[in-house]
Parts: structure tokens; sequence; C-alpha cells
């Protein structure tokens, strides 16, 4: 690949984005052409429905401030490709980039060649990638994030964790998953790897009994949130919410900048994490750090505030029914008593009318528009069930105007509904310019 725009637009369109095939016999083929890179460091490996990657990005934080050169692989990504890959916090490079997928291409074509069943798809591809990054940058760690499920995902090529996370189990992508929270449970218990300690904010009775069972047969310990290890919030202020926390150490008075009641859960998992991490390489938390840390934690488009054109814009990817619930607390939380202007879209996978009822409280104006993306529902269609629960709505077929024209009408904007308009609108208010092959 000569420029990053070229492999960029290889990755969208060669290895169609969007298209999921299921089974692990590709990355593992692939991986082996590459010299199996992926067992060159130990991993925390992480899943949910919601919440993964927070606790993702604050456990990766929470290793590079003890010193360890660590790895992130997150999906999707929010800013650029590039964030899809990190080190230590740092995007991969676009030379890197063009690098890495340059040095694939032999075991590409060959795999190619034995036929549309075998070629490794756009997930495939850029968790080789990574674990390729990783092995080149010699990381003492790698936090690598589920990107659909945990059984059959493709990041559930590793043999062997050092931690393995289920942040929470709730209704999302059912079609695939599974129609009811324990099926999509057993889905995600598939990342379990024997002697694993398995770290979990599931809070839920049954679903924890589908999570105990699997570990149990792995012979994996398993920490529960709440039994465990708990966190308890004190004070709660726009990027700055104050908390205890009780696991292996006992810290008060904790602060994180990442806002809401479930960041605070999300943090203890975090730390259990890492607690459970360190004891099984014989290192130990040090508090300063672990203090600094926290409050350092960059985690765009959840709950995330600007302040444009003397306007506040909070941005948040919720896009399923228990992420929207948690949304509207948060807001009830920071915005007591407030009606905010939302700027929202859906994809046709979604179950937005539920999105659209539990938001429904929070505003008393909503403008839907289309989400910069293929599967995007038509904004009329979302802004005719909206008008169910919202006097005042209507809708602007581009992000772009739709975000234009609440600029101009409203003091507090909430922009919601899917992560890909989250992504496009940030982009737009930070002035980001990236390949528009990622929709």
């Amino acid at each position: 690949m000569k420029t990053y725009s070229e492999a960029i637009h290889y990755l969208y369109n060669s290895r169609p984005y969007g298209k999921i095939k299921y089974g692990l016999f590709r990355i593992r083929e692939l991986l082996e052409r590459l010299g199996n890179p992926q067992e060159s460091y130990p991993i925390v490996h992480i899943t949910g429905t919601n919440g993964k990657g927070s606790v993702a990005s604050i456990v990766r934080t929470l290793f590079t401030s003890h010193g360890l050169k660590a790895g992130l692989n997150i999906s999707p990504h929010i800013t650029t490709f590039r964030e899809r890959i990190q080190v230590d916090g740092e995007y991969i490079s676009e030379d890197a980039v063009c690098r890495i997928l340059e040095s694939m291409e032999p075991a590409l074509k060959k795999m190619d060649e034995k036929g549309e069943e075998y070629a490794p798809s756009f997930f495939e591809v850029v968790t080789a990638m990574s674990f390729l990054y990783f092995k080149q940058l010699a990381c003492d760690i790698v936090v690598l994030e589920v990107g659909l499920g945990g059984r059959f995902d493709a990041s559930n090529v590793i043999s062997s964790s050092l931690v393995s996370v289920i942040t929470s189990v709730g209704l999302d992508h059912t079609g695939i998953l599974g129609d009811s929270e324990e099926k999509i449970a057993v889905e995600k218990c598939g990342i379990i790897k024997v002697n694993s300690p398995v770290v979990s904010g599931i809070t839920r009775p049954a679903i924890r009994r589908v999570v105990s069972e699997t570990a149990k047969s792995m012979g994996s310990p398993t920490f529960f949130i709440g039994k465990d290890f708990n966190a308890y919030g004190r004070e709660y202020k726009l990027d700055s919410n104050v908390f205890d926390y009780e696991g292996t150490n006992v810290y008060y008075d904790l602060i994180t900048n990442l806002n809401g009641e479930h960041q605070v859960a999300n943090a203890a998992v975090a730390l259990k994490t890492v607690e459970t991490a360190f004891d099984r390489v014989g290192k130990s938390v040090d508090e300063n750090r672990l203090r600094k840390a926290l409050k350092n934690v960059i985690w765009p488009g959840r709950f995330e505030v600007f302040s444009v054109l003397s306007k506040t814009v909070i941005l948040d990817g919720a896009h399923n029914p228990d992420a929207s619930r948690i949304l509207r607390k948060t807001v009830e939380r920071y915005f007591a008593g407030e009606k905010l202007t939302l700027l929202f879209g859906s994809l046709d996978d979604k179950d937005y009318e539920s999105n659209i009822r539990t938001l429904s409280s929070i505003t008393d104006r909503v403008v839907v528009c289309r989400v910069p993306n293929h599967r995007s529902l038509h904004p009329e269609e979302v802004a005719n069930t909206w008008r169910r629960y919202c006097d005042q709505v209507s809708f602007v077929d581009s992000h772009e105007a739709a975000l234009e024209t609440v600029l101009q009408t409203s003091e507090k904007i909430l922009v919601c509904g899917s992560l890909y308009l989250v992504s496009a609108t940030r982009n737009i208010l930070t002035g980001v310019k990236e390949y528009a092959g990622r929709h």
C-alpha cells in the first residue's frame, strides 16, 4: 500500500466493512502465516454489551502509568481508523498502517485464492494487524477488546489470557448473539480460558450463574462487582467524579474524568482487572500512579462534553436499550430537571423505538438525521416514531445540516442513537479529517 488513503480504501472495500464472517479458522490460518504474533505478550481480554471500551481504556491507562508498554485494540473507532490500534495511548501511524498491511499481502493473497469462504474479513485483518504491531513494538502487555459477542469473535483466537473480563450482558445484536440475555451471556463466556481469572461487572444473579458455571468448568476463579469488589460514588461533577474503591486494596476519594455512575462501576471493574493481572505477574499497584492515571483516561464519545459557540454539546454513543437507560440516568444526574435538544439517528439493526421511549423524558425537542452509514434508517421513519413521544420533532437528512440547525437554535444538545453519528459529529466539532471510507 503506497498511501494511507489507499490502505483504508482497501480495508473498507476489498475487505467489506460490516460483513460478518463466522468461525475462527480464517484468523487462525492468517496468524499462523504471520508467525502467531499474538503469543508474544500477555493479554487482558474484554467483552460485554456495554462498558467494555471504557474498561479497556482505563485498564490500558493504568498499565501505562505503571511503566508497562501497553497495547490497546478497540472497535469501532470514533475519531480515526488509527484509534483501533494504540500503544501507550498513541494511535498507530499512517506509515505503520501501510507497512503492516503490505507485509500481510502475501498471506492474504494466498488465502483469497482459496475462495470467498477463506478470504479474511475486515475485522480479521485489522485484528491481525494489531497483533503484528504490538509484537513489532515489543509490548509488555495488551488489552484486547472483543468486537462482537466473544465465542466466535476474531479476537478469541488467543489461546490464553492473563484476565478475562465480562463487563455486562444486555440485549444487542440479538439476530447474531441470541434473543435473551442468557443466550448472549453464553456467547460472551466464550472468551473464558483455562485457569484464567474472570472479572465481571454483571449484577443479575441468573447471568452471574452462567458466568460462574462456565468459569468453574475451566478451573477459573471469578470476581463479581458487589460481591468480591465494589465502588461507591461520593460526588458527581462533569469530568470530575469522586468515588471509593474496595477490592484487593482500598482507596478513598479516587477521581475519574469519565462521567456517570456507570463509569464509576466501570472504573471498579478496571481496577479489579489490574489488581488481578498484577497479582498474576508479581507486580503491585502504586496508589499515586493510580490516582493520577484515573483523572486522565481518554475515551471519546461517551458522555463527552464540548462547549461550541457558547453552547453545550454532549456526545454519547448509546445505541441499545441498556445504554439508553444509562444515558437517561446520566443526563438526570448532571442536568437535573432540564430538557435537552436531541440530535438523533439510528442504524437498521437497533431497537430504536426502545431507545426513543427511554430517552423521551429528557428532551422536549428532537432533530433526527441520517446516520453516515449505509445501514442508516431513513430519518423520516425515525422521526415518525419520535412523534409518538415528543411534540417538537423534525428531520434533516444531512447530519452536517442537522448539527448546524441545533447549534443555531438550542443551548444544550445531546447527540446520540449511533456511534457513527457521534463519530461524524465529533470530527466536525474537532476539525478531524478522516478518509470517508470509515463509514
